[in-house]
């Protein structure tokens, strides 16, 4: 039986064979989101560079099956190689223990799965949605008022609390850990709720959630929660009558807008206590995969990985917050926004991942089945992301439902004629049908 994923040296790989896993963590190298194919040579020197060995997928890529399993036949004479006696010239050049008790481990698996327990975390809800309610409410309106009064301290000339900031940071991360869904409908309902610094805790969240997703560490999730939510600090020394014009800006006023990058950066490069990741969230969450963005127009790999995940996930909550100058959009319809601007604004991986992350429809969203009736998504399935838990709120003809049922898609037929049958028709406006998430959260 072919294995699906094969261990390959880096040194015998070629463009059109997909990465599905490395031999270190995806974050210590530009190629963070889990599994791509090689497009160039620009591909295959990065990995040269950051890899000894990969695991390719045989069954996707553009390169045909027998081309990967010669390069896995010459991984396997390679290895062989290995189990000769060693020279003394070997003995100088020999890896650490650490590397070689890894290189150990993988040689059982060819796989890379067992290789995979020992490079990522990986998070699950240990908490229902309904009892992380109250805390997670808590975690992020302490954060928003901390968080106002620093942009206030700003205002006034005073310098950037870090250390304050991050005492709030902590109960948010915590919260998003035990149960993510949670927050992610708190943050649906804060932005209809109340006026404040809710599209930077938005941003916040967001980029916590992805970062999950992603397996990274405390730190990681630390440095993406500190760095989400100060994006747009610069954006508290702009003339407010510029920020809260409503219609298209007028080319001066834009070029104003785009300075709010420079200020920010000013003032954190200032501020004790923030690593070089936050730093860089700030100063490239508006350059663009294709060199569309600003300041710099920076493309694909040389923009830092952190920047990345700030411009997708500022770009997601600016789509889901009301503006001045457009209403806010369904998590829905930003969800289907990002996926038409994947490989062209945003890196394509990174897209995929953040989808999986939130789903395609996201937890808070409102959605119509193919019966007619009408749902709150309150859960994501983490296996079938088409699939998530829904709170039944109308019946087919619209009426209100006696009670407020809960249904499991992925526990449902998924087509054909049979009357249980049920799958989501489309996403909703937030207030379709005159309702609001707000009265069905907690």
């Amino acid at each position: 039986m072919l294995l699906k994923r094969l261990k390959i040296e880096t040194a015998n790989l070629e463009c059109g064979m997909y990465v599905a896993q490395l031999d270190r963590p995806w974050l210590e190298t530009p190629f963070l989101f889990k599994g791509f194919e090689i497009r160039d040579e620009k591909d295959l020197k990065q990995l040269r560079h950051f890899c000894k060995h990969v695991y390719v997928d045989a069954t996707q890529g553009s390169v045909p099956r027998d081309r990967v399993l010669e390069a896995r036949r010459r991984e396997a004479l390679y290895a062989k190689s290995l189990d000769a006696p060693a020279t003394r010239l070997e003995h100088v050049s020999r890896p650490s223990l650490q590397r070689r008790l890894f290189d150990a481990i993988t040689r059982l698996d060819r796989t890379g799965t067992l290789a995979s327990f020992f490079q990522t975390k990986h998070y699950r809800n240990v908490v229902p949605t309904r009892l992380e309610a109250p805390k997670a409410a808590l975690a992020y309106d302490t954060a928003a008022t901390v968080l106002n009064a620093t942009l206030e301290q700003f205002q006034q000339g005073r310098g950037l609390d870090a250390a304050r900031l991050k005492s709030v940071v902590a109960p948010l991360i915590d919260s998003i850990l035990r149960n993510q869904d949670s927050m992610a409908w708190l943050v649906c309902l804060r932005k209809r709720e109340t006026a404040g610094p809710q599209r930077s805790i938005g941003s916040a969240v967001w980029a916590v959630i992805l970062g999950r997703h992603l397996g990274f560490d405390r730190s990681g999730l630390d440095t993406l929660a500190l760095g989400g939510m100060l994006l747009d600090l610069g954006n508290a020394k702009l003339p407010r009558d510029v920020l809260l014009k409503e219609g298209p800006l007028e080319d001066v006023e834009r070029a104003i807008v785009k300075k709010h990058v420079a200020v920010g950066l000013e003032l954190v490069n200032k501020t004790p206590g923030l690593n070089a990741d936050v730093i860089a969230m700030i100063q490239h969450h508006h350059e663009r995969h294709d060199g569309s963005g600003y300041p710099k127009g920076m493309a694909g790999a040389d923009i830092p990985v952190f920047g990345r995940v700030a411009g997708l996930i500022d770009c997601f909550d600016a789509m889901t917050t009301k503006r001045p100058y457009a209403p806010a959009r369904s998590a829905y319809d930003a969800v289907r926004e990002l996926n038409s601007l994947s490989g062209t604004l945003f890196q394509r991986e990174l897209v995929e991942q953040f989808v999986q992350a939130v789903g395609m429809f996201p937890t808070g969203s409102l959605v119509e089945l193919n019966t007619g009736e009408v749902a709150l998504v309150i859960e994501q399935n983490r296996v079938r992301r088409l699939r998530p838990k829904l709170m039944l709120l109308l019946n087919p003809d619209k009426t209100p439902v006696s009670r407020h049922a809960l249904m499991d898609l992925k526990a449902k037929p998924a087509g054909g004629d049979e009357d249980e049958a049920r799958w989501i028709l489309r996403g909703l406006e937030p207030g379709a049908f005159g309702l609001d998430p707000k009265d069905y959260f907690g």
